[in-house]
């Protein structure tokens, strides 16, 4: 296969995958729209946008965590930390876990922290698949952007 075409192939495969992921809610339309700003802020945009709103993400739920471990929780600064981590969700279009970022805010703004320690669970596993499916697309991203067309 040409240089080319195995650019071509994978391409629609990271393409394919982005779909996928919006089949299974778990990215919605901004994702591809984010995306495409690469066009114009150049090829490495993914590669170092995503590895940042990983670890930013993981630090604010790890926050969240300390946070709720307290004897005595301060929900404003778990809902300041949970408005955090929705935005940066949004704004890259993962769409699940902004969702469930949006119920833990509730259960923050009803100063339940039984409710919180169950929302945050689900924003965890929530964000467990969206960091694995992140990190597959990147090795995608990567190939494409390195050239690195072995096995296309």
């Amino acid at each position: 296969m040409t240089g080319l075409a195995a650019l071509e192939a994978l391409t629609e495969k990271l393409y394919d995958f982005i779909q996928s992921m919006e089949d299974d809610g778990i990215v919605d339309h901004h994702f591809k729209d984010c995306y495409n700003l690469k066009e114009a802020n150049g090829p490495f945009l993914f590669i170092e946008l995503l590895p940042t709103y990983i670890s930013d993400s993981e630090t604010t739920l790890e926050e969240m965590t300390t946070e709720l471990d307290q004897p005595l929780v301060d929900f404003k600064h778990l809902e300041q930390l949970c408005i955090k981590l929705k935005g940066g969700t949004s704004c890259l279009g993962a769409c699940r876990v902004a969702t469930s970022c949006g119920e833990f805010r509730q259960a923050a703004i009803a100063r339940n922290k039984d409710d919180c320690l169950l929302r945050l669970e689900v924003i965890k596993g929530d964000f467990f698949i969206l960091h694995n499916k992140l990190e597959a697309f990147l090795e995608l991203e990567r190939r494409i952007v390195t050239n690195d067309y072995q096995g296309c």
